[in-house]
């Protein structure tokens, strides 16, 4: 199931009327606010990747006063990329001084 996080941006003061606005749409999985550089994160779900990109594009972008958004792709847990996407980040926090338990 194509999966992506979507980080928004809004005009100032919006962010709990657009939160609840994304929160409505078919597909949104969670929409929270939150501090930092995005406003809101939301968990978007789709039975397709086009049906996905329908929801962000035409659905997310659409509502009013979101300013921008960036999208987040999760990958699926069967793509020969989870594995090494996971070897990276073991290889990232050794790095850092991290150790595994073997």
């Amino acid at each position: 199931m194509p999966t992506a996080f979507v980080l928004i941006n809004t005009e100032p003061g919006s962010m709990p009327e657009v939160a609840k606005a994304i929160r409505a749409v078919a597909g949104i999985d969670e929409a929270e606010m939150v501090y930092g550089i995005y406003d809101i994160v939301a968990k978007v779900k789709a039975e397709t990747m086009d049906e996905l990109k329908q929801i962000i594009a035409y659905k997310i972008r659409k509502i009013g006063k979101v300013l921008t958004t960036q999208t987040i792709l999760v990958v699926d847990k069967k793509s020969p990329l989870s594995g090494a996407f996971s070897s990276l980040v073991t290889i990232r926090k050794i790095e850092r001084g991290f150790s595994p338990e073997i």
